[in-house]
């Protein structure tokens, strides 16, 4: 990182490792106010551009939740007069609504953005490039609709909501729309010289639900334990497999970023990672997890221009998942209650060999040989010898105990899942041959 500092001539880079939300390392490279002589430190803040998209699509999905929004209709449903009706906020928060990029007019050249108040009959006149659901298009303009529809929807602004229903709840007490006495400034490097250059503050308006906000690493860190999945009490956890589902792919070519529901999905090697990427005037920011490991990468600069951000984060979540395994310690977990004992072990469908575990007070499987943490199935009971499969593998499809006789009724002789039959020794289809057959 210091040489990706240097090369680049970044005047300040902080990069911080995370587990389950926890800080667990950083890095400060350089200053974050060469006025001031402030230099880079993980409570600094900085501000993080397009990584605001993705709590303006978590607080939409915590309406969808309540069902006070649908996935599948307009924003029309809890905003009357909303442009666009013919589009769903699915569409939206995957960008695959083919609206334009930005708001009409030159805003990036006059730096003037509509206000709430005229973001509707601003965005109404804006072009729709292809129809929806068939190509990806990247929209500003469409979180910033988003972020107007929760304002609509629930009678107080995007911001104040994002406060209460979000960052209240995970303490992230340096995060917010606006810089605070301890931020960065930002800046731009000349070309052809090392010369810096202040840039001016910008908030940008009513577009404010698609890239306003300033927060830490230390912030950040745990937003990428909420966006791993262990903070329920914020996000549901079949909304958040939602959200981190791939909608769209961006690279066609290659299939190295994607969005889901509001998330920035990108690739390294065989892993995929989930976040998203940002940059504004003066600052460029990344923050990623691995949600089957828990591990958190955020890296902030404040620089316009330099590096491929959300490369160098999948980089860095690859080393860390690499590393050394001491930085996820193992504790010991509950026992398995007597009715879950008898499932445990190992099964065979198809030829192939699955293992049942309890762990984290949940029943899972994974096909043995499968890497630690990938592939995982976990599943929720539903019944007395009933479950459901609520994450992974064949999502939604039950899971069926078939028990023994008489003495062996406490014994599970047989699995269903998905109608598939489960034994605890390999079988041919139709299982093994009867006395009579040959």
């Amino acid at each position: 990182m210091t040489a990706l500092q240097a090369e680049q001539r970044v005047p300040s880079l902080v990069v911080a490792a995370a587990l389950g939300g926890d800080p667990i390392a950083h890095i400060s490279i350089g200053k974050a106010d060469y006025r001031a002589g402030r230099e880079a430190g993980p409570e600094v803040q900085y501000r993080i551009g397009s990584i605001t998209k993705t709590f303006t699509a978590m607080a939409v999905m915590q309406l969808v939740g309540e069902g006070r929004l649908d996935l599948r209709r307009p924003l029309s449903q809890g905003w009357a007069g909303a442009p666009h009706d013919e589009l769903s906020l699915a569409d939206f928060l995957s960008h695959g609504s083919g609206l334009q990029r930005e708001p009409p007019g030159r805003v990036w050249e006059t730096l003037r953005f509509p206000n709430r108040e005229q973001l509707a009959a601003n965005a109404e006149g804006a072009d729709r490039l292809y129809p929806p659901d068939s190509w990806f298009h990247y929209s500003n303009l469409g979180f910033a609709l988003l972020g107007e529809l929760v304002a609509q929807v629930t009678g107080a602004s995007w911001e104040s909501y994002i406060e209460e229903r979000i960052l209240g709840p995970l303490e992230m007490g340096q995060t917010g729309p606006l810089p605070g006495p301890n931020a960065a400034q930002g800046y731009s490097v000349k070309p052809y010289t090392d010369e810096v250059v202040e840039e001016p503050p910008l908030e940008i308006g009513g577009i404010a639900p698609a890239g306003q906000l300033w927060s830490t690493a230390d912030d950040l860190c745990r937003w990428t334990g909420a966006l791993a999945g262990r903070r329920p009490d914020v996000i549901a956890h079949d909304l958040l497999e939602q959200m981190r589902g791939p909608r769209t792919i961006a690279d066609l070519e290659h299939w190295t970023t994607g969005f889901g529901l509001g998330l920035m999905l990108i690739r390294d090697g065989e892993n995929v990672y989930v976040g998203h990427t940002g940059s504004m005037p003066g600052f460029v920011a990344a923050a990623f997890c691995h949600p089957a490991s828990g591990f958190g990468i955020v890296l902030l600069t404040n620089s316009t221009a330099g590096f491929n951000v959300g490369a160098v984060a999948g980089e860095l979540l690859t080393l860390l998942r690499n590393g050394d395994p001491s930085t996820s310690e193992w504790r010991p977990g509950e026992a398995a209650p007597d009715r879950i004992r008898p499932i445990l072990g190992r099964w065979w469908s198809e030829w192939r060999e699955w293992i049942f575990t309890w762990k984290d007070g949940k029943l899972q499987a994974s096909q043995a040989g499968a890497p630690a943490g990938e592939m995982v199935t976990e599943f929720a009971e539903i019944g007395s010898d009933e479950f459901v499969a609520v994450s992974g593998t064949e999502r939604g499809e039950r899971l069926t105990l078939e028990r023994g006789e008489g003495a062996r009724s406490a014994e599970v002789c047989k699995l269903y899942w998905a109608t598939y039959p489960f034994t605890r020794q390999p079988e041919p289809f139709g299982g093994p041959p009867t006395e009579s057959e040959p």
